[in-house]
């Protein structure tokens, strides 16, 4: 299905696109005329995702954005592909809900060599093949609503994403001479296999309560976001972080 023309001769990179929001992002950046580069540690799910989008449109590399070469080798993979890429859509993430005091080291460094050092790897990466491409190309990362609001059990995933929310910003300062954005979105509760059965069981009675609407949101309407953070119609916009919660903390 065709909505738009507004991605036309346009190319995206986007992790963790095989599911999700990622996915979502995908779907509808090929459904405005674009086509993808998905770096993703879910192969088996490369297959099905390239027949849904039109292997014409989509090309999968398996990237475990925390690993650097992986990194490389995704963006490598926008050129060799397609000849080059104009979007960076950093949707990778992880999250393990668990009391604080409870928390490993472990754990808490696994959270952040994927949701940071993987949002810095990617970011990174984007911007130095944008500038040496001179490509004035627009960067999405993926913050969370937990980057103003605590949430129990979610301390180490609120801090992650508070660190990327920082990175995106000082990345929209230091790359703005080259003509390119960056840009978060940062999702409340979104229907996605990231969502812990914790998290849904709580849904109804703590977190409904907190919002004007009251359900999840669908990953479409996360997309949706982020593809007009990506688009021209946003040409204006660097350096922010556009919460889409469905009305959490507005009364």
């Amino acid at each position: 299905m065709k909505y738009s023309e507004r991605f036309a001769g346009k190319v995206a990179v986007v992790t963790g696109g095989c599911s999700g929001i990622g996915r979502a992002i995908a779907k509808r950046f090929v459904a405005d005329s674009g086509k993808v580069v998905v770096g993703d540690i879910d192969t088996d799910s490369f297959a099905a995702l390239t027949e849904e989008l039109g292997a014409e449109n989509c090309y999968c590399v398996k990237c475990d954005v925390s690993v650097r070469a992986e990194v490389d080798a995704m963006i490598q993979a926008a050129y060799d592909k397609f000849g080059g890429f104009d979007c960076m859509f950093g949707i990778a993430g992880i999250n393990i809900m668990k009391d604080f005091l409870d928390f490993t080291e472990e754990e808490n460094d696994r959270i952040f060599n994927v949701n940071y050092k993987g949002m810095f790897n990617t970011t990174q990466a984007a911007g130095r093949a944008f500038v040496a491409h001179n490509t004035p190309g627009a960067i999405v990362n993926a913050a969370s609503i937990n980057v103003r609001c605590a949430c129990p059990n979610s301390t180490s995933y609120a801090a992650s994403k508070g660190a990327i929310a920082a990175l995106t910003r000082g990345a929209a300062v230091e790359l703005a001479k080259y003509g390119i954005r960056a840009n978060c979105i940062a999702p409340g509760s979104t229907e996605t296999n990231m969502i812990t059965d914790q998290a849904r069981e709580r849904f109804p009675n703590y977190t409904a309560p907190k919002l004007l609407v009251k359900r999840m949101a669908r990953p479409e309407e996360q997309a949706n976001l982020a593809c007009f953070l990506a688009s021209d119609e946003a040409s204006y916009i660097s350096g922010e972080c556009y919460f889409n919660v469905g009305g959490w903390g507005v009364s």
